[in-house]
């Protein structure tokens, strides 16, 4: 797997990467996702010495529900945008990070064929 840019673009290339795996393949990264979102976002994305220790810090609940909606996406193949939108000097302020997460997924499952599709978005956004 590939490190990428831990921007909208880069998210968009990691979920392109993925998408290009077979659904066990993906069973097996979104178990991953959910489990240890943290290991698996620094070994997906480059990302500073700061946005590293902001992400091991956040609290286990909200990491958590972070890892699954990831895991929803990839799986399901939704689009997942993940950013953050703190400028680096902004670092220095040490001010409390906010993270907002929004998850929109549907599934519809064909009765005659027994095909389900997935539909919806997840979008993670850091800022200060």
């Amino acid at each position: 797997m590939n490190k990428f840019p831990f921007t909208p673009e880069g998210v968009q290339a990691k979920q392109k990467e993925l998408s290009t795996l077979t659904l066990e393949e993906r069973l097996k990264i979104a178990e991953y996702v959910a489990s240890n979102p943290v290991e698996f976002i620094s070994e997906s994305f480059e990302m500073s010495d700061e946005q590293l220790l902001y992400l091991k810090e956040v609290e286990l609940v909200d990491i958590r529900v972070t890892g699954f909606s990831l895991a929803i996406g990839f799986l399901g193949q939704i689009p997942v945008e993940m950013q953050d939108t703190t400028p680096p000097s902004a670092f220095a302020a040490r001010g409390k990070k906010k993270k907002e997460l929004s998850t929109n997924v549907s599934t519809t499952t064909n009765p005659q064929t027994g095909a389900t599709t997935v539909t919806g978005s997840v979008g993670i956004k850091w800022t200060w």
